[in-house]
C-alpha cells in the first residue's frame, strides 16, 4: 500500500509540475507579447470581432505595400521626366543660335549636343526601378525603347536623299507620328496596353499609365533626333540646311516642353492622391491595431506578478518533490 501511495504522490507532484511549467510558459509569452495566449477564453468564446479586425489589418497591409509601390513608381517617373525636360531645355537654347554663325564646326558641335540629349532622354524613358521598367506600359519586364544608335540608323535611312527642309519634316512626321512609322514599329518595344491599376484602398485605386510612345515624348524626341542627324556626313546636307534644321529643332523642343509639363502635372496630382490615401490608410491601421490590442491585451503588471507567483509555487513544488524522493522506510517508521 505504501508503494502505491508513493506512486500516487509522485504522479500528483509530476502533474502539478507540468501544469505550473505550462502556466509559466504562457505567462512569459504574455509578458513578452502583451497579448493573451488563449484568445478565445479572453473573449469569452466570441472571436468574431478579433477575426474581423485581423482581416481588416491584412487588407490594410496589402494597401500599404501597394501605396508604397505606387509612390516609388510615380516618384521615379517624375525624376525621369524632370531630367528629360531639364536637359532638352538646355540643348534647345543652344540650337536656337545655330543660324547666327553657321560654321561647319559649330553645327557639328550643336548636333553632337543634341545627340547626347537624345541619348539621355531615351535612357530616362528606359529607366527601371525595383526591376520594373517605368515607361513600357504593361510590359514592365523590358525596356520601352531600342537603343539610340539603332533608332538613328533607322531614321538615317528614312532621310537619305532628302535635300529640303519641308521634305525632311514630312519624313520625320511620318516616321515619328504615323501608326506604321518607324518609331511605332521598331523603336518603341514596350506594350501598347497600359499598366493595370493598383488598389490603394477600399475605394481608391491608381493607374500610372505614362508610356514612352506618348505623343508628348515623341514630339520631344523628334526634333532632338533631327538635330542629332543634321550634321551627319552620310546625309550630305548643306550648311544652310543644317543651320535651318538645327534652329527649327530648338524651337520645336521648346514647344514640346508644354506637353511634358502637362504630363508631370497630371502625375503630380496622382502623387498627391496616393499620399492622401496612404495617410488615411495609416490612420485606419493604427485605429484597428489599437482596437485589437484592447480586445486581447493583458495587464503587464498583473501578468508579471502572476508569473512570479507561479515561479515561486514551482520552486516550492520542486523542493517538496526533492524532499519526498529522499524519504526512506526507516525515516517513515521513526
Amino acid at each position: 500500500m505504501n508503494s502505491i501511495g508513493d506512486m500516487a504522490r509522485a504522479l500528483v507532484l509530476r502533474t502539478n509540475q507540468v501544469r505550473l511549467r505550462q502556466d509559466m510558459d504562457r505567462l512569459a509569452t504574455e509578458v513578452a507579447t502583451g497579448e493573451a495566449t488563449d484568445k478565445p477564453a479572453r473573449l469569452a468564446g466570441d472571436t468574431t470581432p478579433l477575426l474581423a479586425l485581423d482581416r481588416s489589418l491584412a487588407r490594410l497591409e496589402t494597401f500599404r505595400i501597394n501605396t508604397a509601390e505606387a509612390k516609388l513608381v510615380s516618384g521615379a517617373m517624375q525624376i525621369a521626366m524632370e531630367q528629360i525636360q531639364s536637359r532638352s531645355e538646355q540643348v534647345a537654347q543652344s540650337l536656337l543660335g545655330a543660324d547666327l554663325t553657321p560654321s561647319p564646326a559649330l553645327l557639328q558641335t550643336l548636333s553632337g549636343d543634341a545627340a547626347d540629349a537624345l541619348e539621355q532622354a531615351m535612357g530616362e524613358l528606359n529607366r527601371s526601378v525595383a526591376g520594373r521598367f517605368l515607361f513600357s506600359g504593361a510590359a514592365t519586364d523590358g525596356p520601352a525603347l531600342q537603343d539610340t544608335d539603332t533608332m538613328l540608323a533607322d531614321l538615317r535611312t528614312a532621310l537619305t536623299g532628302l535635300t529640303t527642309l519641308p521634305d525632311i519634316e514630312t519624313a520625320l512626321d511620318a516616321w515619328f507620328d504615323g501608326p506604321t512609322g518607324g518609331f511605332q514599329t521598331s523603336t518603341y518595344v514596350g506594350s501598347t496596353a497600359g499598366s493595370g491599376p493598383m488598389r490603394l484602398g477600399e475605394t481608391e485605386s491608381a493607374q500610372i499609365d505614362i508610356r514612352a510612345d506618348d505623343a508628348a515624348f515623341r514630339a520631344l524626341l523628334k526634333p532632338l533626333a533631327a538635330a542629332a542627324l543634321a550634321a551627319d556626313p552620310t546625309l550630305g546636307l548643306s550648311v544652310e540646311l543644317q543651320s535651318s534644321l538645327l534652329s527649327k529643332a530648338g524651337r520645336d523642343v521648346l514647344f514640346a516642353q508644354e506637353a511634358v509639363v502637362e504630363l508631370r502635372a497630371g502625375l503630380g496630382s496622382l502623387e498627391a492622391r496616393i499620399e492622401e490615401t496612404a495617410t488615411r490608410n495609416a490612420a485606419e491601421r493604427t485605429a484597428a491595431s489599437i482596437a485589437r490590442n484592447e480586445l486581447i491585451s493583458t495587464d503587464p503588471y498583473e501578468t508579471a506578478t502572476r508569473y512570479e507567483e507561479v515561479r515561486s509555487q514551482l520552486e516550492s513544488l520542486y523542493a517538496i518533490t526533492a524532499r519526498s524522493s529522499r524519504l526512506s522506510l526507516a525515516e517513515f517508521l521513526r
